[in-house]
């Protein structure tokens, strides 16, 4: 047990905090069936499994529904509520169910060690005011690299960022004891947390929401942790080595959601700076994925309208303005040929 535990759940005496583990599909029905058939192995005693489906196929439904069980049970909604949608639903049914947990799981993620929810309930329940666990990330595969080791978000000044090295990890959890900001891939949510800060914003739909809830986490007092000893796999959107890999509602998301968080918590004029720094980094996301049109026109969409404060899904069809989007690629492509000339 860790050294201070508050809570000797182990006991066979006492009745261990019961999780509701939730997993959200969406036209990934094999691999969502291969991650439930794989919670069922953790050797966590008390947890059930809610499987929620987000306005899939026909066909993807249907294969979802043999996983009706004891032990598991198929949720379905018609349409696409998107990541916060779905997981806003699996967080309402925990507090149903009065549950003291609700692990929030990729449908795509690895969980490999049968201990890993055990781990993570046992450092939620060390303290009281811990209100977010994740586990370390790594890429697929044996041997795979981390990927995801923690982060931080610290709005005096308005700094966020994550790490996939250890040390650094370490160093500011030591530096922002009170800022740390985790990932939704494998995410153990406390239920009093829960009832003190609400569900997910839905207005992100999917991405940045999880820096969100760190962050209002971390504004109500709870602290978000990284297990140390535990690992889940899942692939990493790299940005830098690999951009053409990522699919355009990704950079869409991704560009249009660090606007609304930055906005959300400092409002327009504070956060003018940090949504600068955000500014120059879709340019330089846009130099890199030049010549792939369906990827740079998400980046503009993206950035249009986390200016103009649009919400809800991507749309392929969705378009910065033509004179606008002109304007934006010849800025980029100046500030490339600037920094070529004092390199």
């Amino acid at each position: 047990m860790r050294e201070g535990q508050a809570k000797e759940f182990e006991d066979d005496k006492a009745t261990p905090p019961f999780v509701l583990v939730v997993i959200l599909n969406w036209n990934n029905s094999e691999q969502t069936i291969a991650t439930v058939e794989t919670v069922l192995q953790q050797s966590y005693p008390r947890f059930r499994v809610l499987t929620i489906d987000n306005g899939s196929s026909a066909a993807q439904v249907a294969s979802l529904r043999g996983l009706s069980g004891e032990r598991v049970e198929v949720f379905e909604f018609e349409e696409n509520r998107g990541y916060t949608g779905g997981c806003n639903e699996g967080l309402r049914r925990g507090l149903e169910e009065r549950a003291d947990y609700v692990w929030l799981l990729n449908s795509d993620a690895e969980v490999e060690d049968k201990n890993t929810l055990h781990s993570l309930v046992e450092l939620a329940e060390s303290d009281a005011k811990i209100g977010l666990v994740s586990p370390r990330l790594a890429e697929p595969g044996e041997g795979g690299s981390l990927n995801w080791c923690g982060g931080f978000c610290s709005m005096s000044p308005p700094l966020r960022d994550a790490t996939s090295d250890p040390e650094v990890a370490r160093r500011w959890a030591e530096q922002y004891p009170d800022a740390g900001m985790v990932r939704g891939t494998a995410l153990l949510v406390k239920s009093s947390l829960i009832r003190a800060i609400g569900m997910f914003d839905e207005k992100f739909f999917a991405y940045a929401e999880d820096d969100d809830y760190s962050y209002r986490s971390s504004q109500a007092g709870y602290r978000n942790l990284v297990d140390e000893k535990c690992l889940v796999r899942h692939p990493d959107k790299n940005s830098i080595l690999d951009p053409f890999a990522i699919k355009p509602h990704v950079w869409y998301y991704a560009a249009r959601n660090d606007y609304r968080f930055w906005r959300k918590h400092l409002g327009t004029l504070r956060a003018l700076r940090p949504c600068w720094w955000g500014f120059l980094k879709t340019l330089r996301d846009m130099r890199r994925c030049r010549g792939n049109d369906s990827l740079t026109d998400a980046m503009l969409a993206g950035t249009w309208h986390g200016w103009t404060g649009r919400t809800g899904a991507y749309d392929p069809g969705y378009r910065m303005p033509g004179p606008l989007a002109a304007l934006v690629w010849r800025y980029a492509l100046w500030k490339d040929r600037s920094s070529s000339s004092r390199a």
